[in-house]
């Protein structure tokens, strides 16, 4: 209702603000119409993006209007856009932001405002030119997916970006962040930006405490068992008791074995097909699901290390959580002690333990094959220094190959 392009208070604003040549002048009392915006926090697999798409689905079944012709707005036409969905920038800077949000409107509507935004060399005009077309087509909500912890939290421009949020916001421009939650913890210690961006809620999505969580056991396993290629099904306690070590209460992990399962029993031919727990154990240990049962592990609070940094510690150890190792409290993380909680939580330094847990074991390998070597027989030795001297040999080959090949020289190409 705020951005109602028949308003004719919004029409005066909008032509305001379409006639301003800098950004100070974005920021006068008479363009001020104050929105608020919203946060969606999860880890992978929760269905953030899926959940935002079903939810303007409902809410604006059209998510472009064309307005035609009217004399008491006073345009010949109107392309209003009811929403913009779009990835955050994988770069993490600004530029790549505003290329996105000029993108997304050229896919929707056909244009190339992507062009003209190229020809900008001044940030500040480029700025205030996606600012200018969110106002013009009346964007309804702005919504921005894929925020990670690489391109907000980490970027250097991250205080930049929440700016821009909080001026178009301003503006009257509804802002939805989705991402993972490790990305939103810069944003969480100011209490401006938490203020305004839960206005329309912070939602943190995390995974089923245990099999018997009602929303796991009673709607969502049962909704996905709703759709299903095979004739006959085991009960749907049975799937959930069967499958949540493997999908650790997180709905796109089930999807994942769910279709392995069926995938499985349809290979398997006959006159019906059926599936069984049997074939559910057997997409365990298929190809497509054995590294979703490793991130499963680490959120049950079953590895013994922490090889996805994504998956903040808070996410996989709760106090009802259905797991045989829930209390192996692993990575340092002890639940009565808040140091070692809050060192588990730093990304950086996991990752600097990663990487010299990576380097000792080099180092060990690298000593077991000096190791070996030394009980080399000498046959071994000459064989292996054959090998070297070929290898060695075929140096210069390339460039004669691809001449007769008939193909022109790496250099070339």
């Amino acid at each position: 209702m705020a951005r109602n392009p028949l308003s004719v208070a919004e029409q005066r604003r909008i032509n305001a603000l379409a006639l301003a040549d800098g950004l100070r002048q974005t920021n006068r009392c008479s363009l001020r119409v104050p929105a608020g915006g919203g946060i969606v926090a999860a880890i992978t697999g929760m269905g953030k993006s899926a959940i935002l798409a079903r939810a303007l689905q409902v809410v604006a079944p059209e998510q472009v209007v064309i307005h035609s012709k009217s004399e008491a707005c006073g345009w010949s036409s109107l392309t209003q856009v009811l929403y913009l969905v779009i990835d955050a920038p994988s770069n993490g800077t600004r530029g790549g932001l505003l290329a996105r949000i000029a993108e997304g409107l050229d896919v929707l509507l056909g244009t190339d405002y992507s062009e003209t935004l190229r020809k900008l060399r001044n940030l500040d005009s480029s700025l205030l030119f996606i600012t200018k077309l969110l106002s013009i087509h009346r964007v309804g909500m702005l919504a921005i997916d894929e925020n990670q912890l690489e391109n907000l939290e980490e970027s250097i421009w991250q205080r930049s970006f929440v700016l821009f949020f909080l001026g178009l916001m301003n503006l009257g421009i509804p802002v939805l962040l989705l991402g993972n939650p490790l990305a939103f913890s810069g944003i969480e210690a100011a209490s401006q930006n938490m203020r305004r961006l839960s206005t329309a809620g912070y939602h943190k999505l995390s995974p089923a405490l245990n099999s018997t969580d009602v929303w796991w056991a009673k709607e969502c396993v049962p909704g996905f068992c709703r759709f299903s290629v095979c004739e006959d099904v085991p009960p749907i306690q049975e799937i959930v008791d069967a499958t949540f070590e493997v999908s650790a209460g997180v709905p796109g992990l089930f999807g994942a074995v769910w279709w392995e399962a069926q995938r499985i029993a349809l290979r398997r031919g006959g006159e019906k097909v059926t599936l069984g727990l049997a074939d559910l154990l057997a997409a365990f240990e298929s190809p497509r699901v054995t590294e979703i049962r490793s991130i499963a592990q680490q959120i049950l609070g079953n590895s013994k290390i922490r090889p996805y940094l994504d998956i903040p510690p808070e996410a996989k150890i709760g106090p009802e959580r259905d797991s045989k190792a829930s209390c192996n409290n692993e990575g340092g993380i002890v639940t009565d002690g808040t140091k070692n909680q809050k060192e588990s939580l730093d990304p950086i330094r996991a990752m600097k333990s990663k990487l010299e847990r990576q380097a000792l074991a080099k180092e060990r390998a690298a000593a077991k094959r000096r190791e070996k070597a030394d009980y080399l027989s000498p046959d071994d030795i000459r064989a292996y220094e054959q090998k070297m001297e070929a290898f060695a040999g075929l140096d210069g080959m390339q460039e004669p190959l691809l001449a007769g090949a008939k193909r022109a020289s790496p250099k070339a190409r």
